[in-house]
Formats: C-alpha cells, structure tokens, sequence
C-alpha cells in the first residue's frame, strides 16, 4: 500500500516545501530524498524521534554556536557509500578513493569529539571507533588531510623508490644518449615494479576498509539521521514549528494551523492570513462555503501538516493532535490525469477507484475538493451526497468541500466558512463605490472555519452578488429563485 501518491503530494506542493529544509552531508540529503512515513504502529517511534528534535531545538536555542560547528562538521561528508560497497565486492580501491575515505575518518573522530560533549542531546547519533582504518590510512600519525601511499607501507617499497631516485639522479646528469636510453628502461622498469607493490599495499588497504564496511556504514547512516533531524529542527525553528502530540485515537485536532506558502504570499501583498482550527473524526466531514470562501486554502492547511506529522516533522499550529494513518489522498480537479485527456469529473472517478480499495483494509485521511464539480449540478450534488454517505461508514478521515445544497446530514461534522455573515453590508458596498474592487471583497471575507449544526450550505453567493451590484433585472430574477426555492 502505498503512502500517498504523486497526484497529491503535487497538489499539496510537497516538494517546494521539503526545499526548504537544507542538509549539509552527503547522508542527510539523501536521507531527505528518500523520506518515508512512520507506520500505524511506531507511535513510541516516533515519540522518540519527536524527543530527540526536541532536545536539539532547546539546545540550539540556548547555544547557536553548537549548531554552527556541528554544521561546518557535516559538510566534510559527501556520501562516499559506493566506496565502501566496492570495497565489500573486493574492487581494489585507488588513492582517489582513499584520499576520501581518510578525510570522512578525520571528519568522524571530529564528530565525535563534539557529540560527546553533549552526550545527553547526542546520545542517539554518536558514531562507533574506527580508528584503526584509520591508523591504516595515517601510517605516520600525521593526521591531516592528505594520502600517500606512504613507503613505511613496505620494506620493498622503500628499496624500489630508492632505486628509482638513484636512476632519476643519474638520468639528470647524464649527456651520453645510449646510457640516458638505458637508464630510461631501467627506471620504467622500477615504476612498473613500484605501481605492482603500490597495488599490493592498496589491496591490502581495501580489505581492511571491508572488515569495517559495516562499521563505517553503521556511522554514515547515524550522520544522516542527525543532519536529517538538524534539518527539519532548523526549519521548525525558522517557521515557528510545534511538537504535535501523538493521537492513539483516530481524530486530528488543529489549533490555528497554517499553510506555510499561502500565508507567506499573503502578507507579502500585506494581507491578513487566517489560520484553520478544526476537529476531525472517523467518518465525512463536510466543508461549505462561497467559491471564494477558502476552502481549499483551508484542506491544504489540514493536508500539509497531517502529511509533515506522519513523515516525522514538526507542525505549524498552536496545537496538532494526529494519529498515524495509513495512507493519504488529496483530490482534487488539477489531477494530472486531465492533461492526458480525461475530463475532470473522468479524473475523479478514477482516484475514487483507487481510493476504495485503500478504505476496506486501513485507515487513512482522504481528501476532496469540491468533488464533481464537473459535471452538471444536479448530478454532481446527488455524487457527493452518495459519496459522503460512503465514507461516512468507513474507518478513514474524509473531508469533502462543496457548495452543493442537501448534502450534509445530520450524523456528519459540518464546518462553514464564516465568509460575509458577520458582515456590514451597507459600509461594504459603500466602500466599493469609492474603490470598485473586487480585493475588498476578498479582504473583508472571513476564512474562519466554524462547526454548524445546520445542513444547508451558505448562501454566500448571494450576498458577493448584491456586494457588486448586478443589473436590477438580472437581481430580481435571481431573489425570485431564491424565494421559489424556501417556498
């Protein structure tokens, strides 16, 4: 079963927003790149995980300088696994490769060192001794960052690199062309000698980096898992992340959460951003609202951070309570399947499919936005009626957005937008007729989500109609609607 697919971490803008988190080893990155959720059943996992980002965040807060030299640590490590793999598969490595690997060894005992002095915070991440490889690749205990394949490697080196010094000296003051020949043969013998010994010393070296392979892979992943928590730590702290608690019941609880990219659009254009609080349990929760309202701003801000709990961050809210799920689906009428020439209802029906089989065999969250709003609207509302009965009954969270009339039913939670109903009307369209802009609607609309015991939808298409002023004709048709339809 698959987590969440494509479609939907597309729709939720997954990737711009892991962009945001930057990694400095080799490891971390590639950590990042392979992200992967916490399963139902690894709560105490993830607590711990949750512990440890803790522990670091309070640390850093109290001292900066700790992350900064911790950071300058990391970026010694490029991922050099496939190294170490062709080690393991007895591929001889060349003094490249073990240039590299000295350095990742100076890089690890420095690592260490500073982890130690914050053994409490660090306990988890400090690395296994490998300083015997390493004592292999500094024969002379110079320790720094170079590698020779050093003559203490060999008694039979040294002789060989002797004779070739001695031929090399002869070679400089030699003018007599036949013996310059002779000891030019003589000293491409020598080479061919010194790189036969320099092979044996370099396999000798390669079967000692494959006894510690597992140790050296053992450490490299400890590296990515703490430039990986120092990641998503630093971005916690960037963006005013909480600790969410861990749910054991299937309810997700939000205290004023917001959606990272839209609230930061926002106030660039110096406009206020409402963040969401909601309450959702097994079964269909019904969103309604105008078109306008932001309820699809609001199923991002509950996607988003039910999506970064379960892949192990911090969340952005006041407070989050989430369960671990089994799977997540965000639908809605942007699916990639409309460019490959289905029509959006087509799209639709396809995921629902797909979301079907995922329902009878675990529990998971489920989203969609507007559903069916391609089709035409007496058929679309009779879909999502059918569509929020059936999930109703099944053990996953479901959320439907509509502005569809006589789809919600009583044992449904129900959330409207508060939109233009707290509104003064008469300042508002006053208002207008000195600036006509269509913003002012906009900014004066209320994204606030309140829960509603009433089961019809909010006539706020109404009340923006009457805001822009249609023609009277059109408006007195459109009030007679109205007035046949409560009749």
């Amino acid at each position: 079963m698959k987590f969440i697919d494509e479609n939907s971490l597309n729709r939720l803008n997954f990737e711009e927003l892991l962009s945001r988190i930057d990694m400095y080893s080799g490891y971390g990155k590639n950590k990042l790149n392979n992200l992967s959720n916490f399963l139902v059943g690894e709560e105490n996992k993830l607590e711990e995980e949750f512990e440890r980002m803790e522990k670091i965040y309070n640390l850093i807060s109290d001292d900066k300088r700790e992350m900064l030299k911790l950071e300058m640590i990391l970026y010694k490590f490029d991922n050099i696994r496939k190294t170490v793999e062709n080690a393991i598969n007895d591929i001889v490595l060349d003094t490249v490769d073990l240039f590299e690997l000295k350095v990742q060894l100076m890089a690890m005992i420095e690592l260490n060192l500073l982890l130690n002095e914050n053994k409490d915070v660090f306990s988890d991440f400090i690395l296994e001794d490998i300083g015997e490889l390493f004592s292999a690749l500094d024969p002379n205990d110079e320790k720094n960052a170079t590698f020779y394949i050093y003559e203490s490697y060999s008694v039979i080196l040294k002789e060989i690199r002797r004779q070739k010094k001695e031929v090399e000296n002869k070679l400089f003051n030699e003018t007599d062309y036949e013996t310059i020949q002779k000891l030019k043969n003589e000293r491409l013998s020598i080479l061919v000698d010194e790189e036969r010994e320099e092979f044996k010393i370099r396999r000798n070296i390669t079967a000692l980096v494959k006894r510690f392979s597992s140790i050296f892979l053992n450490n490299t992943e400890k590296i990515g898992n703490l430039d990986f928590v120092l990641g998503k730590v630093r971005f916690a702290k960037e963006y005013n992340g909480i600790r969410p608690v861990v749910s054991k019941k299937k309810e997700i609880i939000l205290e004023d959460a917001i959606n990272l990219e839209v609230k930061e659009v926002l106030e660039a254009k110096n406009k206020k951003y409402t963040p969401i609080s909601i309450k959702l349990n097994v079964g269909t929760t019904m969103i309604t609202g105008a078109n306008m309202g932001g309820k699809s701003v609001a199923l991002k801000t509950i996607a988003e951070n039910v999506l970064l709990f379960q892949m192990g961050f911090f969340v952005f809210a006041k407070y989050a309570s989430i369960p671990l799920l089994d799977f997540i689906f965000f639908v809605s009428d942007d699916m990639q399947d409309i460019s490959k020439g289905l029509s959006t209802f087509g799209a639709e029906i396809i995921k629902l499919k797909e979301i079907n089989s995922y329902v009878k065999s675990g529990t998971g969250l489920i989203v969609f936005d507007e559903f069916a709003r391609g089709t035409n609207p007496k058929e679309g509302q009779k879909f999502v009626r059918a569509l929020a009965k059936y999930l109703n009954e099944k053990s996953s969270i479901s959320i439907i957005t509509t502005h569809f009339d006589s789809v919600v039913e009583k044992n449904m939670k129900h959330y409207q937008v508060v939109g233009l109903k707290n509104l003064d009307f008469e300042s508002l369209k006053n208002r207008l007729k000195a600036n006509n802009s269509l913003e002012l609607i906009q900014d004066n609309m209320d994204f606030t989500l309140e829960e509603s015991i009433e089961t019809e939808v909010p006539k706020d298409a109404l009340n923006i109609a009457k805001l822009i002023g249609l023609d009277e004709e059109i408006s007195e048709m459109i009030y007679k609607e109205y007035e046949w339809e409560e009749q």
